[in-house]
């Protein structure tokens, strides 16, 4: 054998382990870049904050849900009677949230409905945290494997929310009692 070819074998020994290692344990690391997971006061304020805005009646509320971090879908057209706000945003430790909200105008009244989907198989999210926002109050039921069930209303009545993380799933449901329709 001549040096060379033994020189090769042993460099070949040495990438051997290296070759070998799986991958997925080098995938499964933690990204030091990544930002940590959002609080969960944050999440649901933000929640809170963008489902009052989609579905509270105010024509400029669209511009500052897409300036405010929001990515609007294209949306069929709904008629008169109803104006619909969808959308999407990246939350740190939920990956993407979705956001449906719509505005619709009956006779003499107008309701507001806004529904926030997303992922949180870790539950990360404290859904207490949904407590004093916006001056809601409620009730939660925790269920098996991470599953909660919650309601909440403010004083008045007119903003009412039920939520639950059921298998990792979220999904927060607002109705937003609009009152009486605008006269033109």
């Amino acid at each position: 054998m001549t040096r060379l070819t033994l020189l090769s074998l042993c460099l070949l020994c040495l990438a051997t382990p290296a070759l070998a290692q799986d991958a997925s344990a080098s995938a499964s690391a933690p990204d030091a870049t990544a930002a940590p997971p959002i609080s969960s006061a944050d999440a649901f304020k933000m929640f809170v904050d963008a489902c009052t805005d989609a579905s509270g009646g105010d024509p400029t509320s669209y511009d500052r849900l897409n300036n405010g971090g929001w990515t609007p879908n294209e949306t069929d057209e709904t008629g008169p009677y109803n104006a619909v706000y969808s959308g999407y945003r990246d939350v740190d430790g939920l990956g993407e949230v979705d956001l449906w909200g719509s505005v619709q105008s009956f006779p003499t009244q107008r309701l507001g409905y806004c529904r926030v989907d997303f992922s949180d198989a870790n539950n990360i999210l404290d859904f207490s945290a949904m407590n004093g926002l916006k001056g809601l109050s409620g009730t939660l039921q925790p269920g098996a494997a991470g599953n909660v069930y919650g309601v909440w209303e403010t004083p008045d009545k007119k903003l009412l929310v039920i939520g639950d993380r059921s298998d990792g799933a979220v999904e927060l449901e607002f109705n937003l009692i609009l009152g009486d329709k605008p006269t033109p």
